[in-house]
């Protein structure tokens, strides 16, 4: 083993395996500084400046279980990585550092998107495959997550510490941003999420940006992709450059895309988008302080598909899909559709000081959304505003982590012409939290409390009203051999959003007359998690039943009503009990005969139930069994040198629990290829298949479900990703 020397002006390490050889290209992640370097081949490692001793150093390889150090000054980086042949980091209690707080007392699951644009799957399709995700979409243009059945305002998402507000109230609105530049996505379900905010009912979706990478040369990729079921041209382009403890990251995107085919090869008309994007962050450290700034545009485009006034049963699909694809003519945007702008500041610093960590956040988000459904005139033009303050300070002493935090922010909507569905409206809140972690050998203990502060008034409406709740979270965990057991307990609130009081009129995105209830309450959430984990050299088991009850429930309902062109009438309602219980089950399983083969499937089964009505909710996601085999292979197969094969199967069972006017869903399948090449040492290339029984079938949750007797998704497809990094 080789010595480690500390030097003033650097730190150094060493990574080893169970039998001391070195490790070579093991990630090492300076989390608190959010940068990234490799060990060499002997296994050693080196950082420019010295890190403060309060720092969190997560190292991991795929291969290898990971590692969380907190570094300390006066002791040697020797560290040892012991083989893993069973991957439970997604689904179970890993050592990895997590921004949502300690993963070993939270329910914090983990999806890596660093090569989501070269992979077979949409960066949502890509999250949909952890247990308990589901997702609402018509396409690729427009996707959204849903969470144990909750989705819209009840799932915060945040990204790089901003909470993006992208009018996110509506099945037709997207995410707001794509998979550039994003290195993963962190993810708490449920109402456990007191640092980030006690609105996150549903649960809170976490993306983080690639961290900066410490290196002597600058480096950066060039990839494209092209998806023949909607004729996806898509391209993204990077560059990172450091030096004397400057870092810079920067991005930018390219997608455009027509009307997808389905199963019986028309094409669903006005499915078809176009997106550009474009990001850079710049960092600088010292010893003690470091200070981050990032700036991200994204535009999307997209068309809004399905779009009639007439009643939805005597829809045709004929009526709304083509036989054929101009590629002249639909590419084109055509009315009604979507245009939306999005500019994301995020200036971020952080000060180390002996055992504490105090971060200062300072963010600002701007949404502007115009739709059209005539080709002069726009049904609305609204510009959301989110300004965003917040401070936390980490202080560690003996066994325990203490946070201490507060977060002040301003949303404001304001309109830009005079035909509007929401009025102008302002928000402004303010929460502070207090959360202590106790971690000592075998158990952990986790107990939070945050109170917040909101006011939300509208003149156009002479609304002015306070909001104030508390939401709490607590937790223990324990471990005994291969044994790893959970349980946390949660409570959180939302306040009704700007939507949910004052809309009123024709939302042409989702075909419907809104009307809001301004009498609405707080919405209350409280739930019980509990999850066990046991693995092996060979097989690993995650078993995580669930239940939440949620009180005065807002939802939005249809009625027999009718109003300006035929749209039906729905309304904001609010019902006083609704229970949502299920459970997941997750299996990973790692023959000794076949070294390179693993095979992971999870289980996910949930019921909801309104109280007031014995019903269940509307829109309650169908149980699904996901299952997915992977052959890594390490010798040159083929001219091409295949390294993995992939096939990933859903089962999604019928769901006959529905609500009135809600259309019921057939059971059906899907099965997906992937295919990953390495033809050279820097280039990467993936084919896929998806779809690959053709299965024509309409998701439960998809926004046009119930018009022309169900549109099906996409039929098979191919897909076509090329990267080549420098």
């Amino acid at each position: 083993m080789m010595n480690v020397f500390m030097l003033y002006s650097q730190t150094q390490g060493v990574v080893l395996d169970a039998n001391k050889a070195p490790i070579d290209k093991v990630n090492v992640f300076l989390s608190d500084q959010k940068i990234l370097l490799y060990s060499k081949e002997d296994g050693s490692f080196s950082i420019q400046k010295n890190i403060p001793s309060n720092s969190f150093i997560h190292f991991y390889k795929f291969g290898y279980s990971s590692k969380v150090v907190q570094y300390n000054v006066d002791e040697e980086l020797n560290i040892t990585l012991d083989e893993l042949h069973v991957n439970l980091d997604e689904v179970g209690v890993a050592e990895s550092f997590s921004e949502l707080g300690n993963n070993k007392l939270i329910n914090i699951d983990k999806k890596s998107l660093k090569n989501n644009f070269t992979s077979t799957a949409s960066m949502l399709e890509s999250i949909s495959q952890l247990s308990g995700i589901d997702m609402i979409s018509s396409g690729l243009g427009i996707e959204k997550v849903v969470v144990r059945g909750l989705s819209g305002m009840r799932v915060v998402t945040y990204l790089n510490g901003m909470k993006i507000e992208n009018q996110q109230w509506a099945g037709d609105h997207g995410i707001g941003f794509t998979d550039l530049g994003i290195h993963e996505v962190e993810l708490i379900k449920g109402s456990s999420a007191l640092k980030y905010g006690g609105e996150a009912v549903g649960g809170l979706l976490y993306f983080k940006d690639n961290p900066f990478v410490e290196s002597n040369q600058p480096s950066g990729f060039v990839a494209s992709k092209f998806d023949n079921s909607h004729h996806l041209f898509g391209n993204q382009v990077g560059f990172k450059w450091s030096k004397n403890n400057f870092y810079f990251n920067a991005y930018g995107q390219y997608n455009i895309a027509s009307d997808y085919r389905m199963p019986n090869n028309q094409y669903l008309f006005n499915s078809r988008f176009k997106n550009n994007s474009v990001k850079f962050s710049i960092a600088n450290r010292t010893n003690k302080f470091q200070n981050i700034f990032r700036y991200q545009y994204n535009n999307e485009q997209t068309g809004i598909p399905a779009h009639s006034h007439d009643d939805p049963d005597e829809i045709e699909l004929g009526d709304i899909s083509l036989n054929e694809i101009d590629f002249a003519e639909d590419f084109k945007l055509i009315r009604p559709n979507q245009f939306v702008d999005n500019h994301l500041f995020v200036y971020e610093n952080n000060y180390f000081i002996k055992s504490s960590k105090v971060s200062f956040h300072l963010g600002h988000f701007i949404n502007n959304l115009k739709e059209y459904e005539k080709w002069t005139v726009a049904a609305f033009d609204m510009t959301l505003s989110n300004t965003q303050i917040k401070s936390n300070i980490r202080t560690q002493f003996n066994d325990f982590t203490l946070n201490v935090g507060a977060q002040l922010g301003k949303l404001t909507n304001e309109n830009n012409i005079q035909s509007r569905l929401i009025p102008d409206a302002i928000t402004n809140d303010l929460g502070v939290y207090s959360i202590l972690d106790y971690e000592k050998e075998k158990i952990g203990l986790n107990s939070g409390l945050r109170l917040d502060h909101k006011k939300i008034s509208s003149d156009e409406k002479d609304y002015d009203k306070l909001f104030s709740a508390i939401s709490y979270s607590s937790g223990v965990y324990f471990t005994e051999s291969n044994h790893i057991l959970r349980l946390t307990y949660s409570g959180a609130f939302r306040s009704p959003h700007f939507s949910e009081l004052f809309s009123d009129g024709v939302h042409h995105g989702t075909s419907r007359y809104e009307i809001g209830n301004t009498n609405l309450k707080l919405e209350k959430g409280h739930q019980f998690d509990f999850k066990y984990q046991w693995s092996n050299n060979h097989l690993g088991i995650v078993v995580n039943p669930f239940y939440q009850l949620i009180t005065d429930f807002i939802s939005i309902n249809p009625t027999d009503s009718f109003a300006q062109n035929n749209y039906r009438v729905y309304n904001y309602d609010q019902f006083d009990k609704v229970e949502i219980s299920g459970f997941e089950l997750n299996l990973h399983y790692h023959p000794h005969q076949l070294h390179n083969l693993h095979f992971e499937q999870s289980y996910s089964f949930i019921n909801t139930r309104n109280l007031d009505k014995n019903t269940a909710l509307a829109l309650t996601p169908s149980n699904k069994i996901k299952t997915s085999l992977k052959l890594h292979l390490t010798e040159n197969n083929s001219l091409l040198t295949l390294n993995k094969i992939s096939v990933y199967h859903v089962y999604s069972f019928s769901q006959n629990n529905i609500v009135e006017y809600e259309t019921s869903s057939d059971a059906y399948q899907l099965i997906n290829l992937e295919f990953d090449f390495k033809p050279a040492k820097r280039i990467d290339l993936v084919l896929g298949l998806n779809n690959l029984l053709n299965q024509e079938y309409t998701p439960h949750l998809s926004r046009i479900k119930e018009i022309g007797g169900g549109v099906p998704n996409p039929g098979r497809s191919f897909n076509i990703n090329l990267k080549y990094e420098f």
